[in-house]
């Protein structure tokens, strides 16, 4: 009677060989999970600017988005990882007070992320009831946010002229923890 099976050498060559291949698959592995971190914030800020461009439109008001640590108040540094909150900007000031109705909060997991807005729109984005984005001054704002990894390859959010923001790829990003 013949008995099929695996010797002990066969076994440990088989998990030497599976382990081989575990390693030259990791790299490629944690290089996929940071590009998805990457698209999942950019994709939560671009969410937000959606929402806050249709408040604008809804409510009849400007609806300021602003960085944010604390969910209740603007940020003045222009450091959007923390998170970012919307408003009704009653007072058309580019910051929240007191008597602002907040309307949403965000805070993705932005760890090892870096979400960098350029002067246009360093330290906030503020749509006008008819769902363009304007500077508090009244002047145009268009301008550009440079979402980043750890990778060399990122994301660009791009607010236009009409205040719609759309997303693309951005290949030149330098992280700096």
């Amino acid at each position: 009677m013949r008995h099929q099976g695996l010797t002990a050498i066969e076994l440990m060559v088989t998990i030497g060989v599976l382990a081989i291949l575990a390693m030259l698959a990791a790299p490629a592995f944690s290089q996929m999970i940071e590009r998805q971190r990457v698209i999942g914030a950019t994709n939560s800020l671009l969410n937000a600017m959606h929402l806050a461009r249709s408040e604008a439109l809804k409510r009849n008001v400007r609806v300021t988005l602003c960085p944010s640590s604390d969910g209740e108040t603007c940020r003045d540094d222009g450091i959007w990882v923390d998170g970012w909150i919307w408003f009704a900007d009653t007072r058309s000031t580019g910051k929240r007070a007191d008597e602002d109705p907040l309307i949403g909060y965000a805070a993705p997991n932005l760890a090892n992320i870096q979400v960098s807005g350029n002067s246009p729109v360093r330290n906030y984005v503020s749509y006008v009831p008819h769902g363009t984005t304007q500077r508090t001054s009244g002047a145009l704002q268009m301008g550009s946010f440079t979402v980043c990894g750890r990778a060399e390859e990122g994301r660009r959010v791009i607010v236009s002229s009409l205040g719609r923001p759309r997303s693309e790829l951005h290949s030149d990003c330098q992280f700096e923890p």
